[in-house]
């Protein structure tokens, strides 16, 4: 038993080394993996296992992140589409109501006048707008209550056994009994845009929508007002029942255009636009009071056609309102539909270039690893011939404006216009340039305006000027700017007008031999504004008397040899 003791104490040390060992082994290995030698096989090895694993990890959480934007767009794009749906119906069942209104007002307007042949010829007209609209729905919602609401047919059949009651030789309704049945009628079609609202509680359109319902329970209330006034001026008067049920329409229509107006500003502008603001506001608030205080002054059939056309009129603007709100409606639901695809098609790409990406990623940055050197290399040399080509660009740069102009607008930095109080103006041009150019071909015209200002040009080496431009045969130089030189600049230009003539006395026109080259010259001295004219081709333009002088004096020189016309 002590054997076996002193046995064990004596491998426990052995054991533990071992153990200490294994894990400097473990530790070694871990930071032979971190950082490991590019320059060796095995190291490129764990460098690229290092970047598939950094690739790995993101393109997974980015195809997770996707995938679950994708889910999410597709059930928006459904619940969109439902509610667009639904909108689209309510427009449909608001047309529905709106005939069903006037063929309540109508039928009013017929009983009260004790049946009016006229009013009931108009009556059959309503029937027929009536049935088109109830057959232009593009569905019929499934429903139990109302039992004659159950199928399109039924409803259809409901609404013909009540006109049947109302031909002239029979009249078993009455006033109270039409605006009842017509008005239930379109209380249950109303409440599917009130479900249609629902529906898209939460969403962009809501309170659209909830302006609409109620610019459409302002029309029914509005309806039934149109009816009962017929009524009233077409028997004269209102029992205290029938004023009392007048006003609570009456009061009912104008709260519920409040709340419509309070839920859209659109309603409230286009209602100010097409009836506030007009005289059909203005009669109807008239005949409103007669009613009001039962006042049977103007009772007659014609008054009740009257109050029936201007309540018409009143209702027709109510529903191009309704119309416009509906369109704004489906416009906002196309807006947000379209939001929503162009997200799910944004999703679904992002996924496949995910998917498409992920060896593609693997396989460039194994190659990038290979052409870092490569590539240091070669811009290293693009980075010299880069410095090159900006020389050239300064060098030409300069050539077209000043140095110190360039410079500047090298720098960014603004060139203000500057005034030189002293300079000298130079122009000169080539006579007979016209009639040398009819002896030429377009061709010749431009190498010998090149061969001749290849020449002067070379001339403007010797002098302190500065060539400002050429057109066509016109040549124009300065001196004393945009460098000041004092009183110098008159010399310079003197000077290389003299050397110009003689040029030109030694030219030759290469296609022209015998014709004899002349040029007139203007010179003048005083002060001009210099600046840079332009951002696509700045060109640096000089201005003022100075310059016009000097083009006068050159375009009316005589047209003589070596002859020079000046004006300081």
């Amino acid at each position: 038993m002590r054997m076996e003791r002193k046995r064990t104490l004596m491998e426990f040390p052995v054991t533990l080394r071992k153990d200490k060992e294994e894990h400097l082994v473990t530790v070694k290995k871990k930071r032979r993996f971190l950082t490991a030698d590019l320059t060796s096989r095995h190291g490129q090895k764990i460098q690229i296992g290092k970047i598939v694993l950094s690739a790995i990890i993101p393109i997974i959480l980015l195809f997770g992140e996707t995938t679950y934007r994708l889910i999410v767009s597709v059930t928006e794009l459904k619940k969109v589409n439902g509610i667009q749906d639904e909108i689209l119906f309510s427009l449909e069942t608001g047309t529905v109501v709106h005939y069903l209104q006037i063929e309540r007002g109508t039928t009013a307007l017929f009983i009260g006048s004790n049946g009016s042949a006229t009013v009931y010829n108009n009556l059959l007209a309503k029937y027929e707008l009536t049935d088109d609209a109830i057959d232009s729905l593009t569905k019929w919602p499934t429903t139990t209550y109302p039992a004659h609401f159950q199928t399109r047919a039924i409803f259809k059949n409901h609404i013909l056994e009540f006109r049947n009651n109302l031909v002239p030789w029979r009249m078993h309704v009455s006033v109270a009994e039409d605006i009842k049945f017509y008005t239930d009628d379109n209380a249950v079609i109303i409440s599917w845009v009130a479900d249609s609202a629902k529906k898209s509680e939460g969403g962009t359109t809501w309170q659209t929508l909830i302006a609409y319902h109620m610019l459409i329970l302002s029309k029914e209330q509005a309806g039934i007002e149109r009816a009962l006034g017929g009524v009233f001026f077409a028997q004269g008067s209102f029992s205290l029942d029938e004023l009392l049920w007048y006003n609570e329409k009456k009061t009912l229509g104008e709260t519920y255009l409040e709340r419509a107006e309070q839920y859209s500003s659109t309603i409230e502008s286009m209602l100010s636009e097409r009836y506030t603001s007009t005289s059909l506001h203005g009669q109807l608030q008239i005949m409103k009071s007669f009613i009001m205080q039962n006042d049977s002054s103007m009772s007659s059939v014609s008054a009740g056609i009257q109050w029936f056309d201007n309540m018409t009129e009143y209702i027709n603007i109510l529903k191009i309102i309704q119309d416009s709100m509906g369109q704004d409606i489906i416009n906002l639901l196309e807006k947000e539909s379209e939001t929503i695809r162009s997200d799910l098609i944004v999703s679904a790409i992002i996924m496949v270039i995910a998917i498409i990406t992920f060896p593609v990623v693997i396989f460039l940055v194994y190659k990038l690893t290979l052409q870092l050197q490569r590539f240091a290399n070669d811009l290293k040399e693009k980075t010299k011939s880069l410095d090159i080509e900006r020389k050239r660009t300064e060098t030409l740069l300069h050539q077209m404006l000043p140095v110190s102009v360039a410079q500047k607008l090298m720098r960014n930095e603004a060139v203000m216009p500057e005034q030189f109080s002293d300079v000298t103006i130079y122009f000169s041009d080539i006579v007979g340039f016209t009639t040398i150019c009819s002896k030429s071909s377009p061709l010749q015209v431009v190498d010998m305006l090149g061969f001749i200002y290849q020449s002067f040009d070379d001339i403007l080496e010797k002098y302190d000027v500065y060539k400002v431009e050429t057109i066509g045969d016109a040549y124009m130089v300065a001196s004393g700017l945009p460098k000041r030189i004092g009183k110098r600049h008159v010399a310079e230009m003197a000077c290389l007008s003299l050397d110009m003539l003689n040029t030109v006395n030694s030219l030759t026109i290469p296609h022209l031999p015998n014709e004899k080259l002349r040029v007139r010259i203007g010179l003048n001295s005083g002060s001009v504004v210099a600046g840079v004219v332009g951002n696509t081709m700045p060109r640096y333009c000089l201005f003022g008397d100075t310059v016009n002088v000097a083009s006068r004096m050159e375009s009316s020189g005589e047209r003589t040899f070596l002859r020079i016309l000046l004006k300081a």
